[in-house]
């Protein structure tokens, strides 16, 4: 009879254990874990972490994607938390020295990444500008003071400088990870930048309609990667720099954005398949990517 009330307590614990635990939740058993900076990719992501075909989520790191409309354009906009600055990383798709390319869907898959986004190709700013990766900076020749150099610090931050030297970028107070020349800073320290397009039109192409890509930080570890449409994809004309500011800008909380590579470089990578611009036939390979890497280590 003791044996039986004693079975009858343990099955009774176990009900309001299943009963206090969210529907739809992860149950995993593990830890998070900081990825080191040279390793080659992140934690497998978990097969029962896609949600749907526009979802993640597990202990370490949750990404939605969402689509709207906008100029008479089509967008995708991925909204993405993390654990650990060690999340947000960088791939190339060959050395820094003799850069290659590689298609996007190719580096995401290597780098088992979440989600990917194209960089800034490196490779065609001709020795200008600051170039780090993965904590290792390679190019600091920014005496030109024509770029916005985006800096990405130990704790995961956007940090825009906005057409610096090299002295100002030596002087960052901060630890440098990542290092970005292409730009422009779109919202600087929560400040909306208009531009004068002639100052950007050989790099982003600013005043003509076009695929445009943005990385955005609206919190700590909390960010917006942002892409619109070009006037190849069916039924969009794509954006100028100025419309594709207004769309960055109408997400609220953003502290700092910073425009990366556009046109048939624009790239978004999800569970595998390059989600942004479906129907457009022109994929580009590229030299670089960012991407967010799952740190949970599922025991």
């Amino acid at each position: 009879m003791k044996y039986v009330w004693r079975v009858g307590i343990i099955l009774l614990l176990l009900l309001c254990m299943l009963l206090l635990v969210p529907s739809g939740a992860i149950v995993a058993y593990g830890e998070v874990v900081e990825i080191p900076l040279d390793a080659k990719k992140g934690m497998a992501p978990l097969e029962e972490g896609y949600l749907s075909d526009l979802e993640y989520e597990d202990p370490s790191i949750s990404v939605k994607i969402e689509k709207g409309r906008i100029y008479e354009t089509n967008y995708v906009v991925a909204r993405v938390k993390i654990a650990n600055a060690s999340q947000l990383r960088t791939v190339m798709a060959a050395s820094y020295y003799s850069p290659s390319t590689l298609m996007g869907t190719t580096m995401a898959k290597r780098t088992e990444a979440v989600l990917a986004i194209n960089g800034d190709f490196f490779s065609s700013r001709n020795g200008h500008g600051y170039v780090a990766r993965q904590g290792k900076e390679y190019r600091n020749a920014c005496n030109s003071r024509i770029y916005d150099i985006l800096i990405i610090d130990d704790q995961g931050d956007l940090h825009i400088l906005e057409k610096p030297d090299s002295a100002e970028v030596e002087a960052f107070e901060g630890t440098p990870v990542q290092g970005f020349t292409f730009g422009p800073g779109l919202i600087v320290n929560g400040e909306v930048k208009r531009h004068n397009v002639k100052d950007f039109e050989f790099d982003c192409a600013a005043g003509k309609s076009a695929q445009r890509m943005c990385l955005a930080q609206v919190g700590p570890l909390e960010y917006l990667c942002i892409c619109s449409e070009g006037p190849e994809d069916p039924g969009s004309v794509g954006l100028t720099l100025d419309q594709f500011t207004d769309l960055v800008a109408s997400f609220e909380g953003i502290e700092n954005a910073y425009n990366l590579d556009g046109g048939s470089s624009s790239t978004m990578v999800f569970k595998g398949d390059k989600v942004n611009s479906p129907n457009n036939p022109k994929r580009r390979p590229l030299c670089d990517m960012i991407y967010f890497a799952s740190a949970w280590d599922a025991q």
